[in-house]
């Protein structure tokens, strides 16, 4: 091999190095520790998280996000207790619950709010929360509905003793009420909007007559918390770079995040309307800081209460172990 062939191949390992080093800069290299897995169910409020996986703004944050469907909330918590997934999609209500058994759950981040979604259909003569004691309540228990219904009891100063609660899963639930079996369901769309079909059925109260209740977080497995915070916090940012993305683009972000829920855009479009995807600043404010607690702590001691009441978990679980806002404040430092 001559000199010049020596000189030639080794200018060509120099630029081919060169070259994989830039890509590797301008890409943000994700490695192993970059990895950040959740898990999710079905509901609509998650879409933007597809949005942000399609759109790269993921990748852009140099990190790996894995997303993974399971509907069975048992299913998620042992995940998340195991360490097969770093993070789940939950509620304040779930929350809660887990932390009353164990679950090493923090959560972190407001996801969406129901904004009308869910509700409680009533017949005619029903026209308050505490006109349904002593009625047929059709609700899934162990579900976000069965909390709803019984945080609505407990601020009308009523319990579950009040009611007689019939175990419907919860798309059955509207189905039974329309169908005139029982006297109330709780549900969501599209049974609310079904409600009419009922003569004398109407929504008696529906998620936007209680900001803040029903609410979608993402909670985080402590110890990869503990040890990853930035990973959470560029998932954190990957979020909201998606949510500006969506109200500046809905057509095209529509048309990507139903292509997960295997529906149309325009039924997609139709599945949100009920659904409110809180900004950067409204996430601050409904989790507020330790020496000034926003309302997610409200909600979630009232859960308490009323878990307690049920007799659905023994001890008080501690919440400011279980709700983080450092990284919301600290987001952009």
């Amino acid at each position: 091999m001559s000199k010049t062939f020596k000189v030639i191949i080794g200018v060509l390992i120099i630029i081919l190095i060169v070259a994989g080093i830039v890509f590797l800069v301008k890409n943000k290299k994700i490695t192993s520790a970059n990895t950040f897995k959740i898990s999710v169910n079905s509901w609509v409020g998650y879409g933007p998280m597809y949005l942000a996986q399609d759109k790269g703004f993921f990748k852009d944050e140099g990190l790996d996000v894995q997303i993974t469907n399971m509907e069975d909330t048992a299913q998620r918590k042992a995940a998340m207790i195991k360490g097969d997934v770093n993070a789940l999609g939950d509620t304040v209500d779930l929350l809660v619950l887990s932390r009353a058994e164990n679950v090493p759950s923090v959560t972190v981040l407001q996801v969406d709010e129901s904004n009308g979604a869910d509700g409680i259909l009533a017949t005619n003569n029903i026209n308050s929360v505490r006109d349904l004691k002593g009625k047929k309540i059709a609700a899934q228990k162990n579900f976000v509905g069965e909390s709803f219904l019984m945080y609505l009891l407990k601020k009308n100063s009523m319990s579950v003793d009040d009611v007689q609660i019939i175990d419907t899963e919860s798309g059955a639930a509207g189905a039974a009420f329309v169908s005139g079996k029982v006297d109330a369901a709780v549900t969501f769309e599209p049974w609310l909007s079904k409600a009419k079909e009922r003569k004398d059925g109407k929504v008696l109260i529906s998620s936007a007559d209680a900001p803040g209740v029903i609410v979608d977080t993402v909670s985080v497995n402590e110890t990869y918390l503990k040890n990853n915070p930035e990973n959470v916090k560029k998932f954190i940012k990957a979020w909201f770079k998606a949510l500006d993305y969506w109200k500046n683009n809905s057509d095209e972000s529509n048309q990507i995040m139903s292509k997960y829920y295997n529906v149309t855009p325009a039924e997609f479009k139709d599945l949100i309307t009920g659904v409110k995807w809180p900004t950067y600043q409204e996430n601050q404010t409904y989790f507020g800081t330790k020496s000034n607690p926003g309302k997610i702590y409200d909600i979630a001691n009232t859960f308490i209460q009323v878990f307690q009441e049920m007799g659905s978990i023994k001890d008080k679980p501690d919440m400011t172990k279980a709700i983080d806002s450092s990284l919301l404040v600290n987001l952009n430092k």
